[in-house]
């Protein structure tokens, strides 16, 4: 997983040196939006630093890398790379209780000490949970073969997809402050206190959030049971894209950043075109650039993963 993030991450060292994201400081004066800044690494030894610290950061902390990379997606990396961890083990612990509430006392307690902690092994857990679900009691099979109890159980996922946008959209709009609310429950790691009384804010987007958890496990239920769910997932568009669904999670920022503004600031300093036909402009282009991107990065990056695996292995 860190392979292909350091390369992508040295292409976009060496792209900023070139100043490739140089008209992105312009970028506020026509979009209203604030200032996405990225800033040059002050030499080479900051950048080694910081893709260290990737691999040993302690969620949930933003890695320093955030600040010189387009885009602060990288943060996922310790998660995922650290919760692994937590997943493994966790399937070694439960695998030695037999009794079937103490399995699942044993996974609420462990799912919410982890969400009260505001830690993202929740999410993990939670994944599990389901995991255990299918592979001990089969629940995929006894629930397709009981529609009564299928359909209602349908309708509680959708419910529960939902409400993970929402809660966003609510927040966002002004109508109810929900996770701020959610987020002032938990104890500052400094006090203990709560959060609200401490620091009332909205969630940091590294901070899990109740929503989130909810959501990641209905849309994960909601593939296993669904067939209709099931085929949507394996249409060929995205049986195209997924080979390259980590690269452009990796490349999108830096096109975005450079391309992006440049193109978006040299159009509208023609004068000649509305705002709206830049931002189609601009989606068309970047999203080609994107694609094209991933196709000639993807192949080198995860080769040269799965060729250190091989070698290590």
């Amino acid at each position: 997983m860190v392979i292909p993030a350091i390369v992508v991450a040295a292409l976009e060292y060496f792209f900023i040196e070139l100043g490739l994201t140089a008209k992105l400081e312009w970028l506020p004066s026509i979009t209203w939006s604030t200032w996405p800044w990225v800033t040059n690494y002050p030499n080479f030894g900051w950048f080694m630093n910081e893709i260290l610290e990737l691999g040993y950061l302690i969620p949930n902390k933003a890695p320093g890398i955030v600040n010189h990379y387009c885009v602060g997606v990288l943060w996922t990396i310790p998660v995922q790379l650290q919760f692994s961890y937590t997943t493994l083990l966790g399937a070694i612990m439960v695998r030695e209780i037999k009794s079937h509430w103490k399995r699942f006392c044993f996974y609420f307690w462990c799912i919410s000490v982890n969400w009260y902690s505001m830690n993202w092994g929740s999410c993990f857990w939670v994944g599990l949970l389901i995991a255990d679900l299918n592979v001990t009691y089969n629940y995929v099979a006894w629930l397709q073969t009981r529609p009564r109890y299928l359909y209602p159980f349908f309708l509680l996922l959708w419910v529960l997809i939902i409400q993970g946008p929402l809660w966003t959209f609510l927040e966002d709009r002004g109508f109810y402050t929900l996770m701020t609310r959610e987020r002032n429950i938990h104890p500052n790691i400094a006090t203990g206190a709560p959060q609200g009384q401490v620091d009332s804010m909205y969630p940091a987007y590294f901070e899990p959030r109740l929503n989130t958890i909810l959501f990641a496990g209905a849309v994960q239920m909601m593939t296993e049971l669904s067939t209709s769910f099931q085929s949507f997932l394996s249409l060929k568009l995205w049986i195209i894209l997924f080979p390259h669904t980590f690269t452009i999670y990796l490349v999108h920022g830096f096109v975005f950043w450079s391309f992006g503004a440049w193109l978006c600031v040299t159009l509208a300093s023609l004068e000649i075109l509305p705002y709206w036909s830049i931002c189609l402009i601009l989606f068309v282009c970047c999203y080609t650039i994107i694609g094209l991107a991933a196709m000639m990065i993807t192949p080198f990056s995860e080769g040269a993963a799965m060729a250190l695996c091989r070698n290590l292995w």
